[in-house]
């Protein structure tokens, strides 16, 4: 009987001092996750107001998300993506909000976009990954996205430009077809 005791006391014994030897390790390792959390991208749909936006993708998808940095010292990145039903696939970052005013190819982005004289700015996104047929572009890759939304209420259009070549303003950017779509 003593025995039997001598054993469950050892063997209690031992299974304490695994426990402490695994939330040792543990606090070693640092905290550990089960899974990470589901990525979420909310998007609002759009359908083509325009023959050129027929013609590149009925319905387009948007969505803008937040991407936090790996470095401390790194700024938070926006990034644009757009979606249509035949393939259409762009990711881009934002490069910042230029004036209307900004030539591309000649003209003025507010000519090119058709957008009214008293709107500030317009949004430009660096093209990341480009694919679908026949995309922004039919002349090449876009190497940049302006985008232009109302920021009057209740307006629920977005207007599309793909840029090839330089940014907007840089001497060798051209334009492509406007893209209009109004939220469905």
């Amino acid at each position: 009987m003593k025995l039997r005791i001598a054993f469950v006391a050892l063997a209690l014994a031992l299974a304490g001092c695994n426990q402490q030897n695994a939330g040792e390790n543990a606090a070693e390792q640092g905290p550990q996750l089960d899974a990470p959390a589901p990525a979420s991208e909310p998007s609002r749909v759009y359908a083509a107001a325009n023959d050129a936006a027929r013609a590149v993708a009925a319905e387009l998808s948007v969505s803008v998300t937040q991407e936090l940095p790996d470095a401390a010292d790194a700024d938070i990145q926006e990034r644009l993506s757009l979606r249509g039903g035949n393939g259409l696939n762009v990711n881009a970052a934002v490069t910042g909000a230029i004036s209307p005013a900004t030539q591309v190819g000649g003209q003025t982005l507010r000519a090119l976009l058709a957008i009214p004289v008293e709107e500030p700015q317009v949004l430009v996104y660096r093209v990341t990954e480009a694919a679908g047929s026949p995309g922004l572009c039919s002349e090449g890759t876009p190497t940049h996205v302006v985008v232009w939304e109302p920021s009057a209420p209740g307006d629920s259009a977005i207007k599309v430009l793909g840029i090839t070549g330089g940014a907007p303003g840089a001497g060798d950017s051209r334009a492509c077809q406007m893209l209009e779509y109004r939220r469905s």
